[in-house]
């Protein structure tokens, strides 16, 4: 059985189809100045694809932890998510080894320093040594480079978040958005981060835990018979209002970005209001909304999701580990490229193109091998990330 086809009748699709939405998108706007990144998800939301990316991997996580921690001890339950969390710690490291090789290469054949200083990796150049054991505790967050760190201390914590969510639901979840809401009290709750003793994560984990968490909740809630609050009309509507609102927002702003005359609406006051480290309200809201509403209208296999159009973003989504170190990589050799070669849009396209094309087919070999019986087996649920 493979990837493709195990659990064929209950899988998903929904997320494997927006979190390779939200990889693609995490590609194209990591690309400075890429004019495609006004028709990412950022410029139709007042989230963007971190938020996605987030959501996506708590419902997946506790869909599938939370299942494992029904049927299995805690200690046992907690080892399989540590095993996981070690994965994406392992790949991390990879990927900032990769990443600093291509820097300080295309650094010393470009005699461009400047790059080294926009991509955060000039204290690795002069101090390798201490850069590694920052890169190793995951203090050291190159641009491109801070979502996993995020990632992995969620999961490190969501066994004791499971256990929570078990035993005292309504306590659990209140302490998350209480913490949540410090963060929005006083940004400087954060953790320290490398260079600089007055630098902090970008992404905040005591606010994005949040995210992850009443994410995860709901995909543990699935597994036991449903979401009833997803047939509340009452929400339903408040989720249409919060979407409608934050399009027609973010929609105005996109066109005052491309035609600076056309006035932007309350830019000036909910601007400032969007934080995206400390997961602003605006941000939390918009994210939650726009899940609500694909939990809501799409099916879990509707014709769409299995349609030859969708089915690249299905399979990256399928493979979205792998896929998203890819397009890290691919991120910003294309910066470098576009850079170095003073390309404008169509130069923009042809990358933009080429980095998809090969982030498609890396997800298609790697469905290959599955199929050919050379890749590992599939996980329990098919809803986890590999």
């Amino acid at each position: 059985m493979t990837a493709a086809t195990y659990g064929a009748a209950t899988r998903d699709l929904r997320l494997d189809f927006f979190r390779g939405l939200a990889l693609f998108s995490i590609f194209i706007d990591h690309i400075p100045n890429n004019f495609f990144a006004r028709f990412t998800i950022q410029s139709f939301a007042l989230a963007d694809a971190a938020e996605v990316f987030i959501l996506i991997s708590g419902y997946a996580a506790g869909m599938i932890y939370g299942r494992v921690l029904d049927r299995q001890p805690l200690p046992r339950a907690t080892a399989r998510i540590f095993h996981r969390a070690w994965q994406l710690y392992v790949a991390h490291i990879f990927l900032f080894m990769l990443y600093m090789a291509t820097v300080a290469h295309m650094t010393n054949l470009l005699d461009a320093s400047l790059y080294a200083e926009e991509f955060h990796a000039a204290n690795f150049l002069k101090e390798p040594d201490i850069a590694v054991i920052m890169a190793l505790t995951l203090r050291f967050q190159p641009v491109f480079m801070n979502i996993l760190p995020l990632y992995i201390l969620l999961l490190l914590a969501l066994p004791l978040m499971l256990l929570g969510l078990r035993r005292w639901p309504v306590p659990t979840l209140a302490l998350s958005i209480a913490l949540w809401l410090a963060v929005q009290i006083d940004g400087t709750v954060n953790l320290p981060a490398y260079p600089g003793a007055n630098q902090r994560w970008f992404f905040n984990p005591f606010a994005w835990q949040a995210l992850f968490f009443i994410s995860a909740w709901f995909g543990w809630r699935g597994t036991r018979g449903g979401s009833p609050w997803l047939a509340d009309r009452r929400l339903f509507w408040l989720a249409v209002a919060v979407a409608l609102a934050s399009l027609v927002l973010r929609v105005n702003w996109t066109l005052h970005i491309l035609y600076d005359p056309f006035p932007p609406l309350f830019a000036q006051t909910l601007w400032p209001l969007t934080s995206k480290s400390d997961l602003s309200p605006l941000r939390f809201a918009s994210v939650l909304a726009l899940a609500l509403l694909v939990a809501r209208l799409v099916p879990p296999r509707g014709r769409f999701l299995e349609s030859g159009f969708s089915k690249p973003f299905v399979m990256c989504g399928r493979h979205s580990l792998h896929v998203f170190c890819l397009g890290i990589l691919l991120s910003m050799i294309g910066h470098l490229i576009i850079n170095e070669l003073f390309g404008g849009i169509f130069l923009q396209a042809v990358v933009t193109a080429a980095g998809i094309a090969i982030m498609v087919a890396l997800a298609w070999l790697m469905d290959w091998f599955a199929a050919s019986g050379t890749a590992s087996k599939p996980r329990e649920n098919s809803g986890e990330a590999q």
